[in-house]
């Protein structure tokens, strides 16, 4: 699936997505996996919110007319 990341640096064809927090989980990453290595997608503020983005993204698998999904910014992520 093409994934644009939240930066919009990065156009990936990714085949895997993982989220990673950092120690103090004031950061949650989602770390998009493809041929060449892996991409920061996205950063977001809260697990919740981090975990929402994967939701929308599997929703988006649902219609092939979607290409590319990009990756929404934390504050247009709602809890």
């Amino acid at each position: 699936m093409w994934i644009r990341s939240q930066s919009k640096k990065s156009l990936s064809n990714v085949n895997q997505l993982i989220i990673n927090n950092t120690k103090d989980e004031s950061k949650y990453y989602i770390f998009g996996y493809s041929e060449r290595g892996s991409d920061t997608l996205g950063v977001y503020s809260t697990q919740e919110k981090a975990l929402n983005v994967l939701d929308y993204i599997e929703d988006s698998l649902e219609y092939p007319h979607n290409t590319v999904f990009q990756m929404p910014q934390d504050d247009e992520v709602e809890v």
